[in-house]
């Protein structure tokens, strides 16, 4: 990695260049250092992290970066967040190198579905784009660690696939302990023999409740200062804005590859749409000069963020339904507070909005409809022939969530006939994961991920743990009982 070269990448520096703010901070002075965000995970305040300030890129600036390997121009990217005092140019070259040395992102043209494509996220070791952010964020802080001499215990709440990417990430990692708490009977099988395959320093329990209970345990833990200290106890979740910010850089990567495959079209994100950690990261690298038109956000029948963009409201939608795109099934998206906050929704008004107490700002609304059009799926007959739809037509095959960004995209053209534009649906896991769709379709060939090929044979009776409670007590024995090897 030729380092000067990259130097002349970067963008001029701002004056809160890496430092960092809350969601929830009325009075907006309170700034923080990156690496107390790093250990934190949630605020002081119960916020979550965002950057002062974002580095910003031209559109030139943008175009010099065409060329650049994925972990050159991660390192560009993450230059503007990182001090140099603290993580020097090589050191972040170094964290760069191990997180994205193998690093590929197949773009697959459908071909009966004009100017729409698809970019496969999911190649990395889980499987699933999540492992982006994970590597990423797995070595930051392993480094950060070393340097210090100090020990963490890191807390997950997962759907589906942030378990296994993160486990992946941090496996072998020293100093580190990592906890994952998933929703029992609410994860594929093949999601939940991944999670319980790896061992060591990582691993994942199953909790009784749905995603949001995890959700809600990880932040009351995170929240309680006497357990915090006692296990050094941070968040590998999109929590984390240090698990967020690392995504912007693929949406930089698929731009740059479009913008050379379609020069002069404009480039539309179609974004499954769950926790909105995703969406987010978009939104940022939007701010950060990245030239794109419209994100298409799909969610599935757990649409509250459908129902904001398209309704301008959140009422009615905070019951957690089932659905076969079960990453997505989560009522109250920890993001979405990050993207009230982006669109200037008053951050003493957020927690209220959450809970749907208040309303949100109509011109947070317009603001944000310039940015975002929303669209959901409700029924799992409709995902399920979406992705018959897709294959059949353009011999892609598709799993559930990647196929919601499709049927968004679709719906787009319906509403925006005129529009050509290209549109790039993220697909965010592999179709292995969720083997249970081919019994019904048998002619649908499902493309096999060799991490989950290697799965074959595993039990899951035998290896699937006693559930636990949705209580922080619960937890915390469980946090012990890692730390000390039990």
């Amino acid at each position: 990695m030729d380092i000067n070269k990259l130097r002349q990448l970067l963008p001029d520096s701002l004056e809160d260049e890496h430092l960092f703010v809350s969601t929830r901070d009325h009075v907006g002075k309170n700034r923080y250092q990156w690496n107390v965000v790093l250990e934190r995970g949630l605020s002081f305040d119960y916020g979550l992290f965002m950057p002062a300030c974002l580095p910003c890129f031209t559109e030139a600036a943008i175009n010099n970066l065409s060329g650049l390997t994925y972990k050159e121009l991660a390192w560009v990217i993450m230059r503007g967040f990182l001090p140099k005092d603290d993580i020097p140019d090589d050191v972040l070259a170094d964290i760069c190198e191990g997180a994205y040395s193998e690093t590929i992102i197949p773009i697959q043209e459908a071909t009966d579905d004009n100017n729409l494509v698809i970019a496969r996220l999911d190649r990395g070791p889980s499987c699933s784009f999540k492992d982006f952010a994970a590597r990423f964020l797995a070595r930051l802080m392993g480094h950060y660690l070393a340097i210090r001499n100090r020990k963490a215990a890191i807390i997950v709440a997962t759907s589906g696939d942030t378990g296994t990417a993160i486990q992946t990430a941090f496996y072998g990692v020293p100093n580190t302990n990592v906890l994952v708490l998933y929703p029992a009977d609410r994860v594929s099988e093949v999601q939940e023999k991944q999670m319980l395959s790896v061992k060591g320093n990582v691993r994942a329990i199953p909790v009784n409740g749905n995603f949001d209970d995890c959700q809600q345990l990880a932040k009351r833990l995170l929240n309680d200062n006497n357990v915090r200290e006692r296990f050094n106890l941070t968040s590998a979740n999109s929590i984390s804005v240090w698990r967020l910010l690392p995504q912007t850089v693929y949406y930089f990567h698929i731009w740059l590859e479009l913008n050379k495959k379609f020069p002069g079209q404009n480039i539309l994100f179609a974004v499954p749409s769950g926790n909105l950690g995703n969406l987010t990261a978009g939104l940022i690298a939007k701010r950060m000069g990245l030239p794109v038109k419209v994100f298409i956000a799909g969610t599935n029948a757990n649409n509250i963020f459908a129902n904001i963009v398209g309704k301008g409201t959140s009422s009615g939608s905070l019951s957690n339904k089932n659905t076969l795109a079960n990453s997505m099934d989560i009522s109250v998206p920890s993001n979405l507070e990050r993207i009230l906050y982006l669109y200037g929704e008053s951050p003493e008004n957020i927690p209220d909005i959450l809970l749907e107490k208040r309303s949100i700002s109509p011109e947070v609304v317009r603001s944000l409809r310039k940015d975002v059009f929303g669209e959901d799926i409700i029924t799992n007959e409709d995902i399920e022939a979406h992705i018959v739809r897709f294959w059949r037509r353009n011999n892609i095959v598709l799993e559930p969530h990647g196929v919601i960004g499709v049927a968004a995209s679709f719906r787009y053209r319906q509403y925006f006939s005129g529009d050509k534009s290209v549109i790039a649906v993220l697909e965010t896991a592999s179709p292995s994961k969720f083997p249970d769709f081919q019994k019904n379709y048998p002619d649908i060939p499902i493309p096999q991920c060799p991490s989950v090929k290697k799965l074959a044979d595993v039990d899951l009776k035998a290896i699937r743990p006693k559930r636990v409670p949705a209580e922080p007590g619960a937890i915390v024995e469980k946090l012990e009982a890692l730390i000390n090897g039990k």
